[in-house]
């Protein structure tokens, strides 16, 4: 009977552990200020971009990030026309021009924290999986929000899913 107790213990104590252990990789997005809008988001093909609207130049940027070993990297970078304010390759980087854009690839840049403050013009956006998702629809403009890439539990999961902070097809444009 004792042995039945501790058995039954010891699995309560682990599914218990297992709720708030970070076993689950995602992509996060915060609000730096109070760091309680939390969106989680599961991207299956570990890349995504961001778009905005160039506040010189305004054409449209796109940001391109893959996730390599839970880091995210900035890979190429593709905009209609150079313009104050645009980057030039560096280094190993490699220009291609053609009729409807030019792309800056091989940039290989690792970001721990990726910060930017969602524009009023701007308009960004953030696209994964084939879905597209306006910054300003999940944060006011002008807030300073945060996107990383790390593991969460599954506690926070279904914290998350109970405060609707996963956006679910419907929210999406």
């Amino acid at each position: 009977m004792l042995k039945k107790i501790i058995i039954c213990i010891s699995v309560i104590i682990i599914i218990i552990a297992l709720l708030f252990v970070p076993l689950f990789p995602r992509l996060i997005l915060n609000s730096v200020k109070n760091n309680k809008d939390n969106f989680i988001f599961n991207i299956n093909r570990k890349e995504f971009l961001i778009s905005y609207t160039h506040s010189v130049n305004k054409g449209r940027i796109r940001d391109y990030y893959i996730i390599n070993n839970n880091n995210i990297v900035l890979d190429k970078t593709r905009f209609v026309s150079y313009g104050a304010g645009m980057s030039d390759p560096e280094g190993n980087e490699k220009i291609i021009i053609t009729d409807d854009y030019i792309e800056i690839n091989n940039i290989n840049k690792k970001i721990k924290d990726l910060y930017l403050f969602v524009g009023i013009v701007a308009d960004h956006r953030i696209e994964f999986d084939g879905k597209e998702i306006k910054l300003n629809t999940l944060f006011k403009p002008q807030t300073n929000i945060k996107i990383e890439y790390k593991k969460v539990s599954l506690f926070k999961i279904i914290s998350n899913i109970m405060n609707n902070k996963i956006l679910r097809e419907n929210n999406e444009t």
